[in-house]
C-alpha cells in the first residue's frame, strides 16, 4: 500500500479525486494547503500561488504507475505551475486502522 500525496492549485482537489477514483482509489482526504515560503523560494520552486490543494489517498502498490501517470497526463504535472504528486510506501499499518479508514465494520473478536 502506498500514500500518494497530491498538490495542486486550490479548487482542483475534488478534480483529482474523482479522476484517481477511476483506478479503484477508495480513500482520499482534501486539506486547504497555504504555503509560508519566503517570495524568493516561491520565485526559485515557480510557485506564483501559494493556496494549495493537498491530497492524500491510499492506493494499491500495483495501481501506483497509472495512477500518476493519469494525473500527470490530466494535469500537465510535468509542467511548471501545474502541481505535483508523490507516493510513499507504507510498511505497515494496523488492521484496524485500515479498516476504519475504508469505513468496514470491525468485527469484535477480530481485534
Amino acid at each position: 500500500m502506498k500514500l500518494l500525496v497530491t498538490i495542486v492549485q486550490r479548487g482542483k482537489g475534488e478534480e483529482v479525486t474523482s479522476l484517481i477514483s477511476q483506478c479503484k482509489v477508495d480513500f482520499s482526504i482534501i486539506f486547504l494547503g497555504q504555503g509560508t515560503a519566503s517570495s524568493k523560494m516561491l520565485e526559485y520552486f515557480s510557485l506564483a500561488d501559494t493556496k494549495k490543494d493537498i491530497i492524500f489517498s491510499l492506493i494499491d502498490d500495483i495501481d501506483e504507475k497509472t495512477v500518476l501517470d493519469l494525473l500527470n497526463n490530466h494535469f500537465e504535472l510535468d509542467q511548471k505551475h501545474h502541481g505535483i504528486a508523490y507516493t510513499v510506501s507504507l510498511t505497515s499499518m494496523n488492521r484496524l486502522a485500515f479498516k476504519h479508514l475504508m469505513g468496514n465494520e470491525v468485527i469484535e473478536n477480530e481485534r
